[in-house]
């Protein structure tokens, strides 16, 4: 059976975890207020856990946690590289995902549900995967519309094919805005795009 759980994504964030939160940060020159919120569906805050990925020196200057809720700012700070116009930006472990169930989940899908009209998912976003911090990556692409969510499980690259209860795996995006974003090479301001997680266990472990 599929689990669901639905993340709100404004122009420069993510969250996970439930809540909503308001944030700016500038893209070239431009400062953009965005809404994030989280939906679940089903049980799927029973079978996936959601935490910020720990990076290179162990913290995560995208990912902020605030009672329960986890907010990503693909802008990183003052200190951090965002995303810019005309470029293809690489956000690398953002999200730990974390099989919380008994059965084992043969499929773990990332797709864009909703972007503004001017955004081609398929063109403008990837997935990077890594099972845990520098071990071995996989580049997932969006898939195309009507093709369903990607399964980010690959088996490749040191990249399971299956998670076993208690065992994580890690997701960043890739926002190409060199052949993907809008007539001008860059997202929208004020769009909210809708990242649905689905999970699929195997019923025979």
């Amino acid at each position: 059976m599929a689990n669901r759980r639905s993340v709100l994504i404004g122009l420069g964030g993510l969250v996970a975890g439930g809540g909503a939160i308001l944030s700016t940060g500038a893209f070239d020159t431009v400062e953009a207020q965005r809404t994030v919120s989280v939906e679940t569906a089903g049980d799927a805050d029973a079978l996936l856990g959601l935490t910020p990925a720990e990076r290179g020196d162990g913290s995560n200057e995208y990912v902020e946690e605030t009672e329960g809720t986890i907010s990503i700012n693909l802008d990183g700070g003052a200190d951090a590289d965002g995303l810019n116009q005309n470029a293809q930006t690489t956000i690398r472990n953002l999200v730990t995902v974390t099989n919380q169930g008994t059965q084992t989940v043969d499929t773990l899908g990332l797709e864009f549900t909703e972007t503004p009209s001017e955004i081609d998912p398929s063109e403008t976003f990837s997935f990077s995967v890594d099972y845990t911090d520098d071990d071995g990556e996989d580049m997932v692409a969006h898939p195309d519309d009507g093709d369903g969510a990607v399964n980010i499980l690959t088996g490749n690259n040191d990249i399971p094919s299956e998670l076993p209860p208690g065992r994580p795996v890690n997701f960043g995006l890739q926002i190409d805005l060199i052949d993907g974003g809008n007539d001008d090479n860059a997202l929208p301001e004020g769009g909210e795009y809708t990242l649905t997680i689905t999970a699929e266990a195997n019923p025979d472990n």
